[in-house]
């Protein structure tokens, strides 16, 4: 995300969304009724009789009504009243319209209210985008699995077989070119770090091919797992250390949070609440250290879930959003959505 302007006199954002991470940030800062203007097109008729619609370009600024995502497409639109633009013979105020949020195109957006985790979001976003790509290999001798660590999920990148048919042939030798192939797909990949972990002595084969062809533009980093597949993939952002590879990835983060709270619940501290009632007496009270919100309760119950967002804020805690669709997301979403990490137990 690049960030050209943040105004807190007037309340309003300019901002470039640069990769489609960048989208999923703005459907979570955008609120109805703000203020948002960007480039679309529309369908018009001239006014010479006969004349076929033609498709212009326009410049609006429309009062949000409805933001919708769709993740699997990468589109982001934004549908509101029109409230002015250019050209301004082309336009009709008032109308409805949707504005298709592009990657590289400049939005404007003027809120009611300027939020501390909404500027934080965009900060993150900005950081994100600058980082590099970070790939992760798990392997073992028969199969290696990859995936591109995204600031708020993994994305599956293919799997390689070595030709060994199954354990019941542990003597049959694994085919030459398989270590070779795999740093081929990381090369083709193009990240500037890749983590390397898996079960057994693979890895370690994988290594020394490694440092014998030394593959230029790229970090390498080594851990363990006892799996590959999703399974190690989700076990080594989870391992013990991976968070200094790593240290600012915003999924890593979120993990590390979520344990956090399930070890404190087994321990039986008191420190933890959750479900909605349990977590709004608390944030009245002052007692919230870290509130957890699953993004998808928030955009359902915007209304309800805001308010304990910005009370935390201003009684000095941290709120994290966290995606619904990656583990951390889903283990809290069993908890009712919304999780609260106390400074002090309550009864």
């Amino acid at each position: 995300m690049r960030i050209l302007k943040i105004d807190y006199k007037t309340k309003e954002l300019k901002v470039v969304p640069e990769i489609n991470d960048d989208l999923w940030h703005l459907e979570r800062i955008i609120e109805p009724h703000d203020l948002v203007s960007g480039s679309t097109n529309r369908k018009i008729k001239p006014k010479e009789e006969g004349s076929k619609q033609i498709r212009v370009n326009l410049f609006l600024t429309i009062d949000v009504e409805k933001i919708d995502f769709r993740r699997e497409t990468g589109n982001l639109r934004v549908t509101g009243n029109i409230l002015e633009g250019k050209p301004a013979e082309l336009i009709e105020t008032g109308a409805s319209h949707s504005i298709e949020i592009e990657l590289g195109k400049e939005l404007s957006i003027k809120k009611k209210e300027l939020k501390k985790f909404q500027i934080e979001r965009l900060e993150k976003a900005k950081k994100a985008s600058t980082q590099g790509k970070v790939l992760l290999v798990v392997l073992d001798d028969e199969q290696a699995d990859f995936a591109l660590l995204k600031e708020f999920e993994l994305e599956r990148k293919g799997m390689l077989k070595s030709g060994k048919t199954g354990k019941m042939y542990e003597t049959e030798p694994v085919r030459g070119n398989y270590f070779s192939d795999i740093i081929k797909r990381i090369e083709e990949a193009k990240p500037e770090k890749v983590v390397v972990a898996g079960p057994g002595f693979a890895k370690e084969k994988l290594h020394k091919l490694i440092d014998e062809k030394k593959p230029k533009g790229i970090q390498f980093f080594y851990g363990a797992t006892n799996s590959t597949g999703i399974t190690g993939l989700q076990e080594l952002i989870k391992a013990k250390g991976f968070e200094k590879i790593i240290q600012e990835m915003q999924l890593v983060k979120e993990t590390k949070i979520v344990e956090s709270i399930f070890a404190e619940l087994g321990k039986g501290s008191g420190l933890v609440e959750y479900g909605f009632e349990q977590v709004k007496n608390a944030v009245e009270v002052g007692a919230v250290k870290e509130l957890l919100v699953v993004d998808t309760l928030m955009l359902d119950k915007r209304s309800e879930v805001e308010p304990l967002m910005e009370k935390t804020e201003q009684m000095k805690g941290e709120v994290h959003l966290i995606d619904a669709e990656n583990d951390a997301g889903k283990k809290l979403e069993s908890m009712g959505g919304i999780v609260a990490f106390l400074r002090y137990r309550l009864n």
